[in-house]
């Protein structure tokens, strides 16, 4: 039961995906919003703490997870994930004693993974023909990034939209991600995945998890997503992620028109220099007037170095090592994105220094892409 990338049951897998990414990511600046409402004041150092215990709950599943899926239907797998996260949200605004919101924070984490295995790196490749599977695997995780900005745009235009109109209604929101859920889960019932023998796996296994012959690209997402990380930490205004989406949405385009006979090296350059640019902008800024710029020129950058990865990802990994690649990669991304989302909160350095660092890490970056991973890829190419 291979389906086609225009079929009913493929776009069902795409919907869950936006439904459920859009509804993680929009916990970030809603839900401090929320308990800041409620008068259950949260410091920064404490948001800073949930996402790093969000970031180390991603992991937390990793050496399972194949065993899981493979123990238990992969659908129910992921409808079970859907209901966790659901749970997760609704909890989070709640006046919690903050280890039990750090607890939350952690099984938000794993859920997530767990989800992005079972849905991204099984079911998207159980339903779909072989020819298109990597096609598929790439708009699959474009989605995700188009939802990073769509999330917390959506998350910041309702609180601040609704505590104008009343503030009453403001603690409706709370409610919102339930509604993701739902559709979400119907979406997953209405899935037609086949019939697929369990395996018998051993409990403890890498597959579908992590591929250790991908450290280098590894490496290379962590040096464009932590930056983006760091500005997404300083910045909640509504307008700046619809800057931010709108950089995704400009890479995708010249991903399918300029660079898509390019040569190789272009789109990753292209998108080093963006996110270097947009760090210089923000060191040298005193009026305040680019952080917008900046924001576009990051998610435009972030963009043209995260899908060319991804396919450097497809190309270095056998075919049956395909879920591997893509499990790597996804952790990479979000725990990179998570770690420069949260060490801004943690650590008491200035808002200037971390742009500097990001600056630095961004040329590091695109300095061992020229002097060794381009190389190094052409070198392990498979596919």
């Amino acid at each position: 039961m291979h389906s086609s990338l225009r079929s009913l049951n493929f776009w069902r897998v795409m919907l869950i995906n936006v439904l459920v990414s859009t509804m993680v990511y929009m916990s970030l600046p809603l839900w401090p919003a929320l308990v800041v409402d409620q008068d259950h004041v949260l410091t920064s150092l404490q948001t800073g703490q949930s996402l790093l215990l969000f970031a180390f709950g991603m992991l937390v599943p990793g050496c399972v997870s194949s065993y899981l899926l493979d123990a238990y239907r992969r659908k129910m797998a992921c409808f079970w994930t859907v209901v966790v996260l659901a749970g997760t949200c609704l909890m989070l605004p709640l006046p919690l004693p903050f280890w039990s919101v750090l607890c939350v924070r952690c099984v938000q984490g794993m859920a997530f993974s767990l989800f992005h295995i079972a849905l991204g790196n099984t079911i998207l490749v159980d339903i779909t023909v072989s020819e298109r599977r990597d096609f598929a695997s790439y708009i699959y995780f474009w989605i995700c990034k188009l939802s990073l900005g769509l999330g917390p745009l959506l998350g910041v235009l309702l609180i601040s939209s609704l505590s104008v109109l009343s503030p009453s209604l403001s603690h409706y929101v709370r409610w919102l991600p339930l509604v993701f859920a739902v559709l979400a889960i119907y979406f997953n019932i209405r899935l037609q995945v086949p019939f697929r023998a369990p395996l018998r796996t051993s409990v403890f296994s890498l597959d579908r998890f992590w591929l250790p012959h991908c450290i280098p690209l590894a490496l290379l997402l962590l040096a464009s997503s932590f930056p983006v990380g760091v500005h997404m930490a300083c910045n909640t205004h509504p307008l700046f992620f619809v800057f931010l989406l709108a950089g995704f949405v400009a890479s995708l385009l010249f991903h399918f028109t300029v660079f898509y006979r390019a040569d190789i090296r272009a789109e990753i350059v292209t998108g080093y220099l963006a996110i270097v640019a947009a760090f210089l902008l923000l060191i040298t800024d005193d009026n305040g007037e680019v952080p917008l710029f900046a924001a576009a020129l990051n998610g435009y950058g972030l963009g043209n170095v995260s899908g060319r990865v991804l396919s450097f990802f497809t190309r270095v990994s056998n075919h049956t090592e395909r879920g591997s690649a893509q499990g790597t990669y996804k952790l990479t991304f979000e725990g990179a994105l998570c770690l420069g989302f949260a060490l801004p909160c943690v650590l008491d350095i200035s808002v200037t220094m971390f742009n500097v660092i990001s600056l630095l890490l961004a040329a590091i970056g695109l300095a061992f892409y020229l002097l060794y991973v381009n190389s190094w890829y052409k070198q392990h190419v498979k596919r």
